[in-house]
């Protein structure tokens, strides 16, 4: 993303989430909104490849298509659409077009430790 959009997406990301931990990914190809350790909202260009060793997440589509790569399985997230996504699966996701907005629900918390890239 652009400076400029991360700019504007922080703005509109805080303005809907009041108080959440805004984090940008070194590229700035993804922006994370933690509203707390469970639940948060992602706006996705493309992210890399990823597995957590302890975290269930839950996606689901909010604006635009996302492809999710997913234990070797494809799946496209329109808004309203969702997948599971198990502890040790790898994953990794890029939007069609305009960066994607997704909710993300995680069990047990989300935590960078548990974050393993590869």
């Amino acid at each position: 993303m652009t400076e400029a959009q991360i700019s504007r997406l922080r703005v509109e990301l805080l303005d809907l989430y009041p108080g959440a931990n805004i984090k940008i990914a070194p590229d700035g190809a993804e922006m994370v909104a933690e509203i707390d350790g469970k639940h948060a909202v992602a706006v996705i260009e493309r992210s890399v490849p990823h597995f957590h060793s302890k975290t269930t997440e839950w996606y689901r589509g909010l604006k635009g298509v996302l492809h999710v790569a997913c234990g070797g399985k494809g799946h496209v997230l329109r808004p309203g659409d969702s997948v599971t996504i198990e502890p040790g699966m790898i994953h990794f996701a890029r939007a069609m077009g305009e960066p994607a907005w997704i909710e993300v629900l995680c069990e047990p918390d989300w935590t960078l430790e548990d974050y393993c890239t590869l």
